[in-house]
Parts: structure tokens; sequence; C-alpha cells
């Protein structure tokens, strides 16, 4: 590993190794690349026992001494030196664990918005085919909408959500049965278009900060992804279109603000602030949690469309209600503590009747909309397929501060890491409006000086949002 934790050639010929013999297993919970390779190490031995046990005896291995006979990999296939070339191949046997997956599950729908009333359900709700706040057709390219209603303000503390709220919205208990809502027209036409021309804009503006010689370094602008060909996590600045689109997602009487406020209250974590950046070309993800399973969950994240997205722009895959104890227990065949592996690797087989028994959701979203999710169901990010078309999905999570010890990603800028609150970030957007504020400019301002940002990275060490040590996480979804 070099001092950034990058695999190097010999652990990526491991990683490569292990993916011929069907011993490697997808990322589950989010890991750096060094975590990656230090559990393959330590837990080869026993994943293979593990499988031989499963699938019975197997043919004995060639000696190192046959194994030296055998003619060299091709150049930039498996050898030494050819670390491009073994990430690549790593990334194929992912790839090809997702598409097998992938190809057990049901045909999706899409996800569609339900009416919100407060207490109680109304038409719609999930998986709900018709109604006027219902979106989206059978072939994920949409219909006649109605924006959703507005949900109402409940449980402003993080106490007031320990358990169903007083007048809780009907979003909150969809949230609570199915682990992922929609909510439709959360942005304005007007605010997508300047949101989408700014991640356009950030993104070269980032991509020359850390170039070579660069004031930046990488992951002071970019966060790691598994399967990263034709794919970017664009971590986003407290700035311009993106503090424009906050007021509109989360400022007083906002429907998805509103519902936060209602899952992790005020003194919820302001985790993340980033876009998802999905080409033509990316590949289909394996299905995964962001985060193990726990009595209560930790982190609700919310991606938002800022484009039209149809089933060959690779929609995000949701199983609903696969955020519980049971469909975590039968996802890692049995083993649960299997999800709570600090290394992110999953134990095989892949759980095919489990997957075919499971209803699909799709996020074929509209520019604006929004898929807000718990962190504990299980999801994807599926290929995208169309010859021309870029997905571009800004997003922003929020971590319960009231549970602890949870390894999650943060995909958000060293400055801007731990530093607000929900509640903060709320009353910040409540005073620009009143034409005060001036705490976005603080922490921009710092973001910009690359001095701070390296002297917040060095002092984190790329800490993960909730955990005491360890570098910086990659992510799947």
């Amino acid at each position: 590993l070099d001092a950034r934790g990058t695999l190097s050639p010999m652990s990526l010929l491991l990683a490569g190794l292990l993916a011929s013999s069907g011993a490697l297993m997808h990322c589950t919970v989010h890991q750096t690349s060094s975590e990656m390779a230090k559990g393959l190490l330590s837990r080869s031995s026993r994943v293979i026992a593990v499988e031989r046990s499963q699938e019975g005896p197997r043919p004995p291995r060639a000696s190192v001494a046959e194994s030296a006979a055998l003619p060299p990999p091709p150049r930039g296939s498996s050898g030494f030196g050819a670390g491009i070339g073994l990430r690549a191949e790593a990334d194929s046997a992912v790839a090809a664990r997702g598409t097998h997956e992938h190809a057990l599950l049901q045909p999706g729908e899409p996800l569609v918005a339900t009416k919100q009333r407060r207490g109680g359900a109304s038409a719609g709700g999930f998986g709900a085919q018709g109604g006027k706040d219902a979106r989206g057709a059978k072939d994920g390219s949409g219909g006649k909408s109605g924006k959703a209603g507005k949900a109402g303000k409940a449980g402003a503390s993080a106490g007031a959500v320990r358990g169903r709220p007083r007048s809780a919205s009907t979003l909150f208990d969809e949230m609570q049965r199915n682990g992922v809502v929609r909510i439709d027209g959360a942005l304005r036409p007007d605010t997508v278009t300047q949101l989408r021309a700014a991640v356009d804009s950030e993104r070269a503006r980032a991509e020359a900060e850390v170039e070579d010689g660069g004031a930046f370094d990488r992951t002071d602008r970019f966060a790691d992804l598994v399967l990263l060909e034709n794919r970017c996590d664009l971590l986003m600045p407290l700035r311009g279109a993106v503090v424009t689109a906050l007021h509109e997602l989360l400022g007083d009487g906002a429907v998805l603000g509103d519902l936060v406020e209602e899952l992790v209250g005020e003194q919820g974590v302001f985790n993340e602030l980033a876009c998802l950046i999905s080409e033509p070309g990316a590949r289909q993800q394996p299905l995964h949690p962001d985060t193990p399973w726990t009595p209560r969950p930790p982190l609700y994240a919310a991606f938002v469309a800022l484009q039209d997205i149809d089933l060959d722009m690779g929609p995000t895959i949701f199983l609903p209600g696969t955020h519980t104890k049971e469909a975590h227990t039968a996802f890692y065949g049995g083993f649960l503590e299997a999800g709570r592996d600090k290394m992110g690797l999953r134990i095989p087989p892949i759980p095919e009747d489990f997957l075919r028994s499971r209803p699909v959701r799709l996020s074929t979203l509209r520019a604006g909309d929004v898929a807000l999710y718990n962190q504990q169901v299980l999801h994807c990010g599926s290929a995208n397929r169309s010859p021309d078309r870029v997905r571009r999905q800004f997003y922003v999570s929020f971590r319960d501060a009231t549970v602890a010890d949870i390894e999650a990603r943060a995909s958000i800028r060293p400055a801007l890491r731990g530093k607000l609150t929900f509640g903060e970030v709320r009353a910040e957007l409540r005073g620009r409006k009143a034409g005060g504020g001036g705490v976005f400019e603080a922490l921009d301002a710092a973001d910009a000086d690359a001095d701070i940002t390296r002297e917040v990275r060095i002092a984190n060490g790329g800490r993960r949002a909730g955990s005491s040590n360890g570098p910086r996480p990659i992510d799947i979804f």
C-alpha cells in the first residue's frame, strides 16, 4: 500500500486471484482500498474454507514450484507492475456479481410518491400505481404528476424520534415500513438547471485543483467508489446554486426538510454534500446496504435527480423492506455479523432465493424529484446503457447523532465535515432568508484555503462519520 492507502500491484493481484477462485466478495460497508487489501489478506483462508464447506471438496491448487513453471500473465492483466489492469480485473469481478444479482431480481416498478397527510395515509402510498401524486409508468418514463403536499413539522429534537413522533407524517410511516420514499418536485426547474450547471463547472474546477502539482489532494474534492470507471463522486462546495438548492430541499416547510427532522432531529449531523455522476458505460453495481443493521437507523440519504432518469440511464435500484434484521440476516446467508465486518466483505454465495423473493423499485425520477432512503436498505446503481446521457444525482445525507460506533462514509469536503447539525443548517437558511447568515460563507472560505483543508484532512486522518479512526472509505451505490 502506498502512503495514501492505494492498493499495490500485489494487493490487486491477490484480489484478482480471489476473484478468479470465486472467493472475492463485494463491499457492503464502506471501506478504503487499504482495508480491502487487509481484509482479503486476513480472511482469504477463512473465506475459502467456508466456501469449501458449502460447495464440497475442490481440486488441489498448483504448488509454488508448479506455478512458477506456468507462462507469465499477459502484460497489463494480472501480473506485477500492472496495477491498472489488475484493478480493472477486480472491478470486472465485482461487476459480474452485480450482473448476476440483477438477473435474479423481479421486474422492477417505478418508485412513486405518496400523498402526505398528517397522521394517516391517503391514496397512493408505496408502490401505488395510480393517484394524482403517483408518477411513473411501467417503462420508467413517468406520467402525469402532482407535487407532494407538505408534511409539516414534527419531532423537533432527537428525543422526539425515538419512537413514532406524535402526529407523524405519512412519509415517516412509509419510511419505517419500506426504508425508502419518493418526494416529487422538491426542486424548482430553474434551480435544477442552475445546480446541474454548477456540478459540471465544479467538476472541471476540482479536476484542475487536484492535478499533479495542484493545491489540493484528490480526496479533498472527490470520494472514491467501487466500479469507478465512468462514475464520479464529486464533493460539492457550500455556495451558489448548492445553497439555493438547500433552501428548497431543507428550509422551513420543505417536505424533505420536515421529514429529515422527524427522522434524525435537530441534532442530526449534516453528513454529506456531493453529486454522483454516472456516465454512459457505467456498470451494474452489486446490491448492498450502506450500513449494517442496527435497531435504530444511523443514516438517511436524499438523492436528487438533476435531469429526468429513465431505465437506460442507470436508475438506483431499491429493495423495499430490506432494512430489517431479518432481511440483513438472509442477505448475508444467515450470518448477520458478516454485515458488521469493518472490512466490508461479504461471504458468498449470492442469496439467490432471497433476491428472487423481494419486490424491486426503480428510482426513475424526474428532474427535481428526490428519493430519500434509510441507508440500511439494500440498493445499488444500475448500468448506464444510454449512448450519450449522463446521470447527475446530487445528494445530501444526515446521521442520527444518538447512534454510536457505526462505520459510515462521509462524502463531504474536509472543511465541512462534522461542522453542522441539521438544526444549524435550517437556522442558517432561515437567517439568510431574513438577510443574515454568514456561517456558510465562513465554511466555504475555509474550504477554498488549501492550507486549512490540508490541516483538517491530516487531523481527521480521513476519518469516517461516527468513527474514531481509520482512513477514508470507499462507497458504492
